[in-house]
């Protein structure tokens, strides 16, 4: 009898993980609740700025760089640590308000990582 509690809890458990990781594959949130992009950043740390009106409508960047961007008399800072190096476009992570339509950024792999 134990033992068939035992497999139904953890049949549960996986099935519980599963619906999990499922939805922060599609929220673009992980299940620590941080964005599978990265995280907001303080201005002070951005190593650069860009200004989204003028900027390209591609954005190559490497994984940690902290950038903060730029529109008009709005800005947010961001440390770009994206799960799988995965392209985002930038009103997925902007805050509601900051035009940045069509913008994308392309983040690769720094010369800290392994393969």
């Amino acid at each position: 009898m134990k033992f068939q509690t035992l497999k139904a809890a953890v049949l549960f458990a996986g099935i519980a993980l599963t619906a999990q990781a499922s939805l922060a594959a599609t929220s673009a949130t992980l299940l620590n609740g941080n964005s599978v992009y990265g995280v907001p950043a303080q201005a002070t740390a951005a190593s650069k700025v860009i200004d989204v009106t003028k900027a390209a409508q591609q954005i190559n960047l490497k994984c940690g760089e902290v950038v903060s961007f730029r529109n008009g008399d709005k800005s947010f800072t961001w440390k770009f640590d994206s799960v799988g190096h995965a392209a985002v476009d930038l009103a997925a992570i902007a805050p509601a308000g900051f035009a940045s339509a069509g913008v994308k950024v392309y983040v690769e792999r720094n010369e800290g990582e392994r393969n």
